[in-house]
């Protein structure tokens, strides 16, 4: 995979998993999982960006417009809350396992000494922990769909495309 594909699809990546962390409340900085170039992500600021408040704040914001963009019943609203509830709250232990391991790996490469076999033990944890997170992701995934119409889960696509839109920095969305 070249370097380009590998860049946009991390921010592809990224992009998703913020859009649900605000409508779930989570702080999107501990939501991003692979951190793009340049930036340290999670792992180089785990502290929280925001309050539980303000994230519980912007989560109901986030839920409201959904609701109101999308036409959802307060069965679908809380049923959507519910899963985005649980997905959050059991992500956030593999995040913080996945961020010291990820700091572990860079300090082991950045050392001329390191051994390769533990070099390799931690890659491999890695890679496990990231697999874990993609697939707590689709997870995710099929059970909003499972909770929307087919109009709905079309609309809810091209809201997250337009979210994601914005967030990499192409401009306001209407």
């Amino acid at each position: 995979m070249t370097q380009v594909m590998k860049r946009n699809s991390g921010r592809l990546i990224v992009v998703g998993v913020a859009a649900l962390a605000l409508l779930s409340g989570m702080n999107p900085a501990v939501a991003q999982a692979q951190p793009g170039p340049g930036r340290g992500g999670p792992c180089a600021r785990p502290e929280a960006l925001l309050s539980p408040e303000d994230r519980q704040v912007i989560g109901d914001r986030m839920m409201q417009r959904v609701q109101e963009k999308l036409g959802l019943t307060q069965d679908q609203v809380n049923e959507i809350r519910t899963v985005l509830r649980s997905q959050r709250d059991q992500g956030r232990g593999e995040l913080q396992k996945l961020c010291e391991a990820r700091i572990e790996l860079r300090q082991l490469l950045g050392r001329q000494d390191a051994d390769p076999a533990v070099v390799k033990e931690v890659t491999e944890r890695v890679k496990a922990l990231q697999g874990a997170l993609l697939d707590r992701r689709v997870d995710t995934y099929l059970a909003l769909r499972s909770k929307l119409t087919a109009e709905q889960w079309q609309q809810w696509r091209e809201l997250r495309h337009k979210m994601g839109h914005r967030v990499r920095g192409h401009g306001p969305v209407s």
